[in-house]
């Protein structure tokens, strides 16, 4: 559930930065920063890497989920994640670069649905998606437990994401860079739809 909705998002802002850098190669990849080792991850120089910082319960909706008589209600998580823009010290300013279309990307796009978004877990139908504040000391502590050192980026927060186990999702992340591939989930929402009919 996590990684279709991370890597839905993230497949949507990879499109739309090649879309305004005119380029084919793929720039967000979900990848860790570092590795096990403690040195900086294969794949990750010259791109915007996403990673997930935290998970966290959204209390203001765990009164509206136990509405539902049932024996197991449904989790509402706000998932936050890390946009981190690596550059070499030469090319800091195209960092700065990534970084700023990022934030222009989910200043247009704060809200995705499965109609817009293929990938999203269909137990997920509208996702909210707001800038995470960290403060300077959160944020070099932060940088600390992640075992680099800090480089241009942005985190934000994916408000309201649904586990409900009632529900049967397939579990099959978006593939990244090819927005024309229909998600396997929207291929069985159809089929299903047809069947019923």
């Amino acid at each position: 559930m996590i990684h279709n909705v991370i890597t839905a998002i993230s497949s949507r802002l990879n499109i739309y930065i090649k879309n305004r850098l005119f380029v084919d190669d793929d720039i967000v990849v979900v990848r860790n920063l570092v590795d096990l080792k403690g040195g900086i991850s294969d794949g990750i120089q010259n791109k915007i890497t996403v990673f997930l910082l935290s998970i966290e319960e959204d209390k203001t909706s765990k009164n509206k989920s136990l509405s539902r008589v049932i024996n197991n209600p449904a989790i509402i998580l706000n998932i936050n994640i890390m946009f981190a823009s690596y550059f070499t010290n030469t090319s800091y300013v195209e960092s700065l670069r990534y970084i700023s279309l990022v934030i222009e990307f989910f200043q247009k796009h704060p809200i995705f649905q499965i109609s817009d978004t293929p990938g999203l877990p269909t137990s997920n139908s509208k996702l909210h998606v707001e800038i995470y504040n960290l403060e300077m000391p959160d944020t070099m502590r932060l940088w600390g437990a992640i075992g680099a050192k800090y480089i241009p980026s942005c985190a934000y927060k994916i408000k309201q994401v649904m586990f409900d186990s009632e529900q049967l999702n397939v579990d099959i992340p978006a593939i990244m860079g090819n927005p024309e591939k229909p998600s396997a989930e929207l291929e069985v929402k159809k089929i299903r739809t047809k069947n019923n009919k």
